[in-house]
């Protein structure tokens, strides 16, 4: 009889053992399907502004494994399809980068959406910014969000030492100016054992005329006005540095200043995220100061400009490119950013400004605080017909450099041209 009892209370607990052992068998289950990581997710870039492979890894790919490592970024090949096709056949298309500058441009497009929900949704801390990049963009985006800044378009004048080392120039300063600017050119310019040596080049018309504000079309009424008085300054001035520096600007500045190394100064936007300089180290000794200024306005840059990142009306990914955009926001990235890639960081924390180049040893010991000495007026409101007004007005530009017309007669015909070229765009 007790033998008989024993059993019973035996199986007994072995029931409930068993199912107890069940009970957390399940549990165990669950927290194993809790934890299971997400599906993995490829998202598409199409980088208007360009993105090199390098700093996709660097500012994307890299720390999304860290953080996110189920979401990988592939980028839209540009160079073989334009992004009116990829939205034309309805191609995966998640991410974008963009100038503040473009956005009139591509509006028409239609995939612009205020990001504001999902960035409110992953607590994006707006604070961290500069504000002006973020008024800017506000202004681009009728009030809403269509991009999240990035990095910062300063500009620079970039000098190759061995030039003036050669002519026992002296180097240039910080605070140049443009007048200071043409008496280093006239000194430059020289023929030496049959090479002809150039002062300097001012890249282009867009770039000279920035520290005016100057905008060819205006975006409330959608017609050009370029005859005035700032655009004849600019133009004149143009003129005087290509024709004391030996006709520099008929042709780029790249290869004289990188390649064949006769261009002694190029004052232009920050070319330090080009490939040119890691190419010619140990071949090219230059350095940098401070973009020239016009004396009546010392230390301007113009309006604020810089590059964004935004989330496709169009991608149906849209929380995984949320959290991509949380990534490249982050200090890591833009630390990462401003130490190796040469780009100034969109955030507002001095830091990234103190740790610009750190990793990069082609800046080692070059004037590179010379990028954050001038300020920004408020950034400009376009048209969509701003990119091809500037094209136009390029073109006229180099009429009037070549001699073929009077500085008011090139500024006339840019003017005419600019009024037909937005008539037909109106009408197609």
């Amino acid at each position: 009889m007790r033998i008989v009892r024993a059993t019973a209370l035996l199986s007994i607990a072995a029931i409930v053992a068993a199912g107890c052992s069940q009970g957390q068998s399940s549990k165990s289950g669950d927290a194993v399907k809790e934890e299971k990581p997400p599906e993995p997710v490829t998202l598409k870039l199409y980088d208007i502004q360009v993105v090199s492979d390098e700093d996709l890894e660097i500012l994307y790919n890299g720390p999304l494994k860290k953080k996110y490592p189920y979401i990988t970024v592939e980028k839209i090949d540009r160079t073989k399809m334009s992004l009116q096709d990829v939205i034309a056949t309805k191609q995966q298309f998640d991410l974008f980068t963009i100038g503040n500058s473009e956005f009139a441009k591509y509006e028409e497009l239609g995939f612009f959406e205020d990001m504001t929900p999902l960035l409110d949704k992953s607590k994006m801390n707006f604070d961290r910014f500069d504000p002006r990049t973020i008024e800017a963009t506000r202004s681009v985006s009728h009030g809403a969000l269509y991009g999240v800044p990035f990095a910062v378009l300063t500009a620079a004048m970039f000098y190759n030492k061995d030039i003036f080392d050669k002519f026992g120039v002296t180097y240039p300063k910080d605070g140049i100016t443009w007048d200071k600017a043409i008496e280093l050119a006239k000194a430059l310019t020289r023929q030496d054992n049959g090479v002809q040596y150039m002062g300097l080049h001012p890249e282009a018309f867009v770039r000279l005329a920035k520290p005016y504000a100057l905008n060819p079309v205006d975006p409330a009424t959608n017609k050009a006005s370029v005859t005035g008085e700032p655009y004849r300054r600019v133009f004149e001035l143009g003129k005087m540095l290509n024709d004391v520096s030996a006709n520099a600007q008929k042709t780029t500045f790249w290869n004289p200043f990188f390649k064949d190394q006769t261009l002694a100064m190029v004052a232009t936007y920050n070319i330090l995220t080009s490939p040119l300089f890691k190419e010619a180290d140990g071949k090219l000794n230059w350095d940098l100061v401070q973009y020239p200024s016009f004396s009546e306005m010392p230390n301007n840059l113009g309006p604020y400009s810089f590059h964004l990142y935004g989330i496709s009306k169009t991608s149906k990914q849209k929380e995984a490119a949320a959290k991509v955009i949380e990534v490249l926001s982050s200090d890591e990235v833009h630390k990462a950013m401003v130490r190796s890639t040469g780009r100034v960081s969109a955030l507002k924390d001095p830091s990234f400004q103190q740790a610009y180049g750190a990793d990069n040893p082609l800046l080692k010991g070059k004037n590179i605080q010379a990028m954050f000495k001038s300020t920004y007026t408020p950034g400009l409101q376009f048209s969509k017909y701003s990119g091809e007004a500037s094209t136009i007005m390029e073109a006229e530009y180099k009429n009037f450099l070549n001699n073929k017309y009077d500085v008011n007669t090139a500024l006339r015909n840019a003017e005419e041209k600019i009024n037909q070229a937005i008539i037909q765009a109106s009408n197609k």
